[in-house]
């Protein structure tokens, strides 16, 4: 007899293996409405737990009550967690797909012909700007340079 971890074992890598598309998309929505259930009812074993300790300081034997009520809660618990390891397996497995295929589409949307020549274009105009820029602030410097001598040559001309 197949045990049940191996099945799962066995679902998810065939199903890492294929290429991302809606149906991933889905099933992770799918995994995340699922985990808010699972999330619910870890709230009410939660509650449940904090009302069954209430009730057991009113027991004589309050200790023994109090095990009992943090076994039933670990039992609860345990039950959920074996239904979320799974889903958070695949869940990863998805993203990670996901993930991949946003990475191959960028990596093809920067090898296209077009978009590096639009790149190179681009690189070329800013080093155009740079060498613009430079050449003003060289002007600039030189500029004030030459008024400071203007202004000197102007007060030594002045008729008065």
């Amino acid at each position: 007899m197949i045990s049940k971890s191996l099945l799962l074992t066995l679902f998810f890598s065939i199903a890492s293996s294929a290429w991302a598309g809606p149906g991933e998309q889905s099933e992770l929505d799918d995994i995340a409405a699922r985990q808010e259930q699972l999330n619910l009812k870890r709230d009410w074993a939660k509650y449940r737990l904090e009302k069954s300790q209430h009730e057991c300081y009113d027991k004589f034997f309050t200790s023994r009550c109090l095990e009992k009520a943090r076994l039933l809660h670990r039992q609860e618990i345990k039950e959920i967690r074996a239904q979320e390891v799974p889903m958070h397996d695949r869940e990863r497995a998805l993203k990670a797909i996901l993930k991949d295929e946003r990475d191959a589409q960028r990596i093809s949307e920067r090898e296209d012909a077009a978009k590096a020549e639009k790149r190179a274009d681009n690189l070329k105009a800013f080093e155009q700007k740079q060498q613009d820029e430079a050449k003003r602030q060289a002007d600039l410097e030189k500029r004030r340079a030459d008024s400071e001598n203007r202004a000197k040559e102007n007060k030594k001309a002045t008729p008065f």
